[in-house]
C-alpha cells in the first residue's frame, strides 16, 4: 500500500508529520526534490517506527459479530454524516478512537476544522485533567476519514481512504468526557468530507423515535448502531474503567445520554464517537458501554453536547465559545459540505467549458475570476455554474478560475481551481536515443507539458528506411536499417484541443557494433560486475588520443538510463549487482564520437 505524497503543504511547524498504519514487512521512503534546489537539501529522520505481528487499530479488529458495516442500508440516513466521522490513530498507532468535525454557527462561514472526541482518549495519564504534555501529543494524532467497507456484507477494507496528520488542543472537560480538537489541515472540497451538524437541546424534543451512531470499533472500518427508543439522561452516577477493575472514573448524574441500542453495539476504539437524533444531528459523543462488550440488546454512554455546551465558564473547558464564537444563540446547526470547484482537465477555443462551484453557503454571493491571457468569459457570472473558452485558438497553457464567495459584513472566501491545460500543446518533444546504430531497435517517448500522455493521440514521423516495433501511448519503438542515415524522428500530440506542431529528435550514424571495435565488454552476461576495456590499436588508428575523458550511460530495453559515469582510465568496473535482469545499453562517448555495447545482466 502506499501513503502520500507528503508535499510542502503538509509543512508544520513541529517539522512533524505521523503516517496511517502502513502494512507490509518493509517500508520505502520516496523523496522527490525540485532541480531548482542548488545547495538546500531535505533532511529527513524517522522518530518511531511501530512495529507488530498484527496492528492494534486496523480492518478486522473488532471481535463482536453484531457489527453493521456503515455501508449497509440501515446508515442511509447518515449517508452524508458518515463522511464526517473519522478513526483516530493515537500513541503512534499503538490506541484508537472515533470522533467528528463540527460545523459552527458563525455569522461568517469559515470551515475551521474542529474536531470532537472523549476526554479518555486524551488522558494518557489517566488523572482526569488536561495537562500540557497530553496536549502536546495530539500533534501526533492521525484521522483516517471514509474508512468504510465498499460494501454492506462480507466487510472488506476500502482500497483507500483520507488521512491528516496532526491537531492542537482547544478545550475539554472531564465532567462530560469531551475534548474539542482543532486538526492542523482543512479536508479539500473535492474529497467529500463533512461538517457534521449538532443540537444542543437539552431536551430531546422526539417522541417515539431513536438515536444512532458511527463509529471505529478496534479502529476497524465504520460501523453503524441505532436504537429505536429515546434516549435518557442519567439519574445516577456511572463508573467507567481505563482497566478493569482498578483504573475507573466517575460521571456525575445528568452529564450522559442513556441508550439501549437494538441494532449493532459498541467496542473499544468506539469511544468519542458521535451519537445523532433523528434529524442527523450530533448530541453528545461516546464514553462507554456496559463490560464486558456485548452485543444487543446493550446499554451505552455519551456525554451529553448541551452540557459540555457551557457547564463552565472557562472558555478552555466549554463548547459554546467556540462553535458560536458570535453569540448567535444558535440552538442548531446542519451538515455542510466544503466548498469546491469541479470542471474539465482541458479548455479549448471549442467547445465551451464549465466550471461548477459545490457547497457553496446558503445567503451568499459569488465572483467568478480567472486566468485573463488564456481564457474568454462566455456566461455564469455570479452563478454556481461558470463558462469559459480558451482566448484564441492559439493561446497554450496553465488556466485558472477563482470563486471569491461573500457574505455581508464577512471576510471573503476564495476557491480556485487551477492547473487545468487551456488550448492544444506547443511545448512538446521527443527523448530517446540520437547516434543510432545498424539493426537495433531504439524507444523514441514523447515529453507532454500536462496530464496522462496515455490519454492522447499520437502522429508520429521517422526516416523512410526505418520500421515501427510496436507503440503504446507515448512511446514507439523503431528499428534501424543496416545503413541508417540523418534523420528525424517526429511527433504531433493532440490533447482534445487539436494537434501540436511537430517536434523531434535528430538521428545520425554513431559509431557501433560491439563498441564499434574500440571497446570491450567483459563478462557479458554478467553478474555482479562488468569491466570495459579499450583496444588501444583500434583507437590510435583512428587518430583519437588515449587519457581523455570518457562519458558512460546504461540504458535499460525501456530507454531508461540507470547508471551514468565519467572517467579517464581504463578498464573500468561497472558494479551491476543491483540491476535488475535483462538487457541493457552501454553507450560511451568519447571526444565526441558515441559506440554502444549490448550486455545482459544474469543473476
Amino acid at each position: 500500500m502506499r501513503f502520500g505524497p507528503v508535499t510542502s503543504e503538509h509543512n508544520k511547524p513541529n517539522r512533524k508529520l505521523s503516517t496511517d498504519i502502513i502494512k507490509g514487512s518493509a517500508i520505502t521512503l520516496v523523496l522527490t526534490e525540485p532541480n531548482t534546489l542548488e545547495n538546500a537539501r531535505s533532511i529527513i529522520s524517522v522518530g518511531y517506527v511501530i512495529h507488530g505481528f498484527a496492528a492494534a487499530c486496523d480492518f478486522g479488529e473488532a471481535t463482536l459479530p453484531c457489527h453493521i458495516n456503515a455501508s449497509c442500508p440501515e446508515a442511509n440516513d447518515l449517508a452524508n454524516e458518515k463522511y464526517a466521522v473519522a478513526r483516530i490513530l493515537i500513541n503512534y498507532g499503538r490506541n484508537c478512537c472515533s470522533g467528528s468535525l463540527l460545523n459552527n454557527a458563525c455569522t461568517c462561514p469559515d470551515f475551521t476544522p474542529y474536531f470532537l472526541t472523549a476526554f479518555h482518549c486524551f488522558d494518557v495519564d489517566e488523572d482526569r485533567i488536561a495537562d500540557q504534555y497530553e496536549k502536546d501529543c495530539i500533534e501526533d494524532w492521525v484521522f483516517s476519514y471514509k474508512y468504510i467497507s465498499p460494501n454492506c456484507t462480507p466487510s472488506s477494507e476500502p482500497s483507500s481512504w483520507i488521512s491528516y496528520s496532526g491537531a492542537s488542543f482547544i478545550a475539554a472537560n472531564s465532567e462530560t468526557d469531551f475534548i474539542l480538537i482543532e486538526m492542523d489541515y482543512q479536508p479539500a472540497g473535492s474529497t467529500g468530507i463533512k461538517y457534521a451538524g449538532w443540537s444542543r437541546d437539552d431536551d430531546f424534543p422526539f417522541q417515539n423515535e431513536g438515536t444512532s451512531g458511527l463509529h471505529h470499533p478496534s479502529g476497524d472500518v465504520m460501523k453503524f448502531s441505532s436504537d429505536e427508543e429515546e434516549p435518557v439522561v442519567n439519574e445516577d452516577p456511572v463508573t467507567f474503567y481505563y482497566y478493569y477493575p482498578t483504573d475507573y472514573w466517575i460521571m456525575e448524574e445528568g452529564t450522559l445520554w442513556d441508550v439501549q441500542f437494538d441494532n449493532g453495539t459498541l467496542e473499544g476504539g468506539s469511544s468519542g464517537s458521535p451519537l445523532f437524533d433523528p434529524n442527523s444531528r450530533i448530541i453528545g459523543q461516546a464514553v462507554g458501554t456496559e463490560w464486558p462488550w456485548q452485543c444487543p440488546p446493550v446499554q451505552a454512554f455519551y456525554g451529553r453536547l448541551s452540557e459540555s455546551w457551557a457547564r463552565s465558564q472557562d472558555n478552555a473547558e466549554q463548547l459554546a465559545h467556540w462553535l458560536d464564537p458570535d453569540n448567535t444563540g444558535a440552538m442548531t446547526t446542519n451538515t455542510v459540505g466544503i466548498p469546491y470547484i469541479s470542471g474539465p482537465n482541458f479548455v479549448c477555443y471549442s467547445p465551451n467549458a464549465t466550471f461548477t462551484l459545490h457547497n457553496r453557503p446558503s445567503g451568499t454571493t459569488v465572483n467568478w475570476t480567472y486566468n485573463t491571457s488564456l481564457l474568454s468569459y462566455v456566461t455564469g457570472q455570479g452563478t454556481n455554474n461558470f463558462t469559459v473558452k480558451a482566448k484564441t485558438q492559439y493561446v497554450s497553457g496553465l488556466g485558472w478560475v477563482k470563486a471569491t464567495i461573500s457574505k455581508d459584513v464577512c471576510d471573503p472566501l476564495s476557491f480556485q481551481k487551477d492547473n487545468f491545460w487551456v488550448g492544444r500543446f506547443q511545448n512538446t518533444w521527443v527523448n530517446g536515443q540520437a547516434a543510432v546504430c545498424p539493426n537495433t531497435t531504439y524507444l523514441y517517448t514523447a515529453i507532454v507539458p500536462y496530464g496522462n500522455p496515455s490519454s492522447y493521440s499520437y502522429e508520429w514521423t521517422y526516416p523512410s528506411n526505418w520500421s515501427k516495433i510496436d507503440k503504446v501511448a507515448n512511446k514507439i519503438w523503431l528499428r534501424t536499417p543496416s545503413n541508417p542515415n540523418y534523420g528525424t524522428v517526429r511527433v504531433s500530440i493532440n490533447n482534445t484541443c487539436g494537434w501540436s506542431d511537430y517536434s523531434g529528435i535528430t538521428v545520425y550514424p554513431g559509431y557501433c557494433g560491439g563498441g564499434g571495435g574500440y571497446y570491450m565488454a567483459s563478462p557479458n552476461s554478467a553478474d555482479d560486475y562488468i569491466e570495459l576495456y579499450v583496444n588501444e590499436e583500434k583507437i590510435t588508428a583512428e587518430g583519437l588520443s588515449l587519457g581523455r575523458e570518457c562519458v558512460l550511460s546504461i540504458v535499460d530495453k525501456m530507454g531508461m538510463v540507470k547508471f551514468t559515469d565519467e572517467f579517464r582510465e581504463f578498464p573500468y568496473r561497472i558494479n551491476t549487482n543491483k540491476l535488475p535482469e535483462g538487457l541493457y545499453i552501454i553507450n560511451l562517448i568519447y571526444e565526441g564520437k558515441m559506440s554502444s555495447i549490448q550486455v545482459v545482466i544474469e543473476h
